[in-house]
Formats: structure tokens, sequence, C-alpha cells
């Protein structure tokens, strides 16, 4: 009875340290697990996530609209004509005719109606299609000046000169050229309204 009670203790024994043996390894095994898994992928908080996309209609940030206006509005300043450039129609002052022949000697479409440019130097100048009509031209220089299609009509054109210019179009009417030096050098006689009368010389006459 002695021997069999001894046999029956030591078989509890032995499976009661059996028994608490297989949490441990069960613990074993799965930190192995995560020991394996953390070589094949990494965590979840050390993944980096893709930039996100653009999805159409997405707000635009008011910076990035801000700089796209001021690039937008830097590319038309570079394209717009110069200050001294105005509006097609606009009647220019003797002043603003002044300044842009500093730079220019283009005056072609330009409203110069009733301007006074008395003794001015327009010579070799692209006049075409200018409105030049009632302007005061007096001794003004417009030799060699391209005059086509230009409107000069009641434009005072005494001892202005027109030697060697274009005036294929022009428009003369009641245009006043008393002394004015015509496109073939002669001198325009006096009382000559919108055409040149060739002044008589006195010798000729008997």
């Amino acid at each position: 009875m002695t021997i069999f009670r001894v046999v029956v203790v030591a078989a509890g024994i032995f499976g009661a340290v059996s028994v608490a043996d297989i949490p441990s390894r069960a613990a074993q095994a799965a930190e192995g697990a995560i020991a394996a898994g953390d070589t094949a992928t990494p965590a979840q908080a050390d993944q980096i996530s893709p930039a996100p996309r653009k999805t159409v209609g997405a707000v635009v940030p008011k910076k990035r609209k801000k700089k796209k206006a001021r690039a937008r509005g830097k590319v038309l300043r570079k394209a717009s004509p110069e200050a001294s450039e105005t509006a097609p129609g606009k009647r220019l002052s003797s002043v603003e005719v002044m300044a842009l022949l500093r730079t220019s000697r283009d005056l072609s479409g330009k409203n110069l109606s009733g301007v006074n440019l008395v003794g001015v130097n327009l010579s070799k100048c692209n006049l075409k299609g200018v409105d030049l009509s009632n302007a005061d031209l007096e001794r003004a220089d417009l030799g060699e000046s391209d005059l086509e299609r230009a409107n000069l009509a009641g434009a005072n054109l005494k001892m202005a000169s027109l030697k060697l210019s274009g005036m294929i179009g022009a428009n003369l009417e009641n245009a006043i050229l008393d002394g004015a030096i015509w496109q073939d050098g002669r001198i325009c006689a006096k009382g000559s309204l919108g055409m040149c009368r060739e002044a008589v010389s006195p010798y000729s006459v008997k």
C-alpha cells in the first residue's frame, strides 16, 4: 500500500508539472511567431502612407490661388504695351504725341484731330490712317512720311513740307496749303485749298 501511494503521488506531481509547462510553451511559440512577423512585415505605425490623390473639384488653398493670380498678372504686364500706348480712338494731346516721338516714329491709326503740331518734325513717320483733321501743322516737317489714307481735312498745312511723302488715298478736303512744299518740291501758291496750286512766277507775266 505504501509503494502504491508513492507511485500515485509521483504521477500526480508529474501531471501537474506537465500542465503548468503547456502555457509557457504556448507563450514561447507566440513570441516566436511575433518575432518572425516583425521581420516579414513592418508595424502598422511604421508604414508610409501614400500621398493623397488630387480629386476632381478639390479646393485649392487661398495662398496657391494668390500665387497663381500674381504670376498671371506678371505675364499680362509683360505682354501688355508700354505705358505710352493709348486706347484705340483716344484723342492724343500734343504732349502725348511728343512723348511718343521720343521712342517711335509710328503714329499710324492715332487720333490727332485738332492737335497743335506747329513746327513739329514728323519726317519719315508712319502716319497711315492717322486722323489729323483740323490739326495745326503750320511749318511742320512731313517730308518722306507715309500719309496713306490719312485724314487731313481742314488741317492747316501752311508752309509745311510734304516733300517725297506718300499720300495715296489721303483726304485733303479744305486743307490749307499756302506756301507748302508739295511732294515734287513745288511751292503751293497762296489760296491753295484742298490741292496744291502751282505758284506763277511774276517774271512769266508780260
